[in-house]
């Protein structure tokens, strides 16, 4: 059984089922992503009666909805189509695994060709959501598209591809298409703020690199109606440590969309230049495509925006984050080591060492 401080309350084909399986639950796990992939979850219970292989055996079109109930706060997890089923012995253990509804929908599954025209991104996504029975969420610039084709794709592909273009994401929910700029959610608030004192932190990991990283990107492309080239240039004057370039070849209508194309291309490209994972005790607040603000861990301290969640009960309840810190952040840390060598140069200092939140030349 899970542990008493959490419960989880489930819902299976539309009947409130918690009391009966609660007593087999062994463990239970919701893993929320910002996009990209579908989120899921996954079921462990212990089938000592056989029950599970035989008269509550479920079946891949049953519909779960869960929902994580601690003593202050509760998570919805969303609702999800059965994907997998294990069952193994000894011990008698059957694992249900069950992914976002709308993953199993034909925005995923079915392919189409259409070509789009003298129409923008948020139209054509409107129109997708709409063709899914979808709402749209959408929280992005305005993007004017000349011509873009559809060609034996899915929904969801072709529109993941279209918004790559622009650095947005795209994510489906059981009821909802979300398309949102990554970079905006920067200046968001954050939803909580954890410190490597906190007696709720378990593990953490974090990783600075240069692979993969860009100084500058380059959009060049030669439009054959308009017999025009366009050629955009984006520089980050903040990215340390590599000289490497990015360069575009892809169809663009502008050389104001040129310019956009390779600013938000460069910023998705940099964004994983510093990121890091943290285990702490379960804490509903945190969930994909939020902020949280870490505090004390040096020159990984800042505001990282959460790629994902993973909520795990079992003997306990554990939240595991996989976080990628904001350009805000990073300048900040940048600005602060520039002023921590230009400090060092003056006074002859040697090597430089972090403590809390400013940089100091080591005498």
């Amino acid at each position: 059984m899970l542990a008493r401080t959490t419960t989880l309350r489930i819902h299976w084909e539309g009947r409130d089922i918690t009391r009966e399986v609660s007593p087999y639950i062994t463990a239970f796990t919701f893993t929320d992503n910002s996009a990209g992939k579908a989120d899921d979850i996954t079921l462990t219970l212990e089938d000592r009666k056989g029950l599970w292989l035989t008269d509550w055996f479920p079946s891949k079109s049953d519909r779960i909805n869960a929902s994580i109930i601690t003593l202050h706060n509760s998570l919805p997890c969303g609702e999800f189509s059965i994907d997998q089923i294990d069952y193994s012995a000894p011990p008698k253990i059957i694992s249900i695994k069950a992914v976002s509804t709308s993953a199993k929908k034909k925005a995923k599954g079915e392919k189409h060709s259409k070509a789009w025209e003298n129409i923008t991104l948020r139209e054509i996504a409107a129109d997708i959501a709409a063709s899914n029975s979808l709402s749209l969420f959408y929280d992005a610039g305005t993007y004017s598209l000349e011509r873009r084709e559809q060609v034996q794709q899915s929904d969801l592909e072709f529109l993941e591809g279209l918004c790559s273009d622009f650095g947005l994401n795209v994510k489906i929910t059981a009821s909802k298409l979300i398309i949102y700029s990554e970079g905006n959610y920067d200046s968001h608030e954050s939803t909580g703020t954890l410190s490597a004192q906190d007696k709720g932190l378990i593990s953490y990991k974090f990783s600075a690199k240069t692979a993969g990283t860009y100084r500058k990107a380059r959009v060049k492309y030669h439009h054959p109606v308009k017999n025009e080239d366009y050629d955009a240039e984006e520089t980050d004057e903040d990215e340390e440590g590599s000289e490497r370039e990015l360069v575009i070849h892809e169809r663009v209508d502008s050389q104001a969309q040129a310019q956009e194309i390779a600013t938000q291309r460069l910023k998705s490209a940099n964004s994983k230049e510093i990121s890091g994972t943290i285990t702490l005790k379960g804490d509903t607040r945190f969930v994909a495509g939020s902020n949280i603000t870490l505090e004390g861990f040096g020159g990984f301290s800042g505001k990282y925006f959460i790629e994902t969640a993973t909520h795990s009960l079992g003997l306990g309840y554990t939240t595991s984050l996989k976080l990628k810190m904001g350009s805000a952040s990073k300048k900040a840390l940048k600005n602060a080591k520039a002023k921590a060598r230009k400090k060092t140069k003056a006074t002859g200092a040697g090597e430089l060492y972090y403590e809390g939140t400013r940089y100091y030349g080591a005498e």
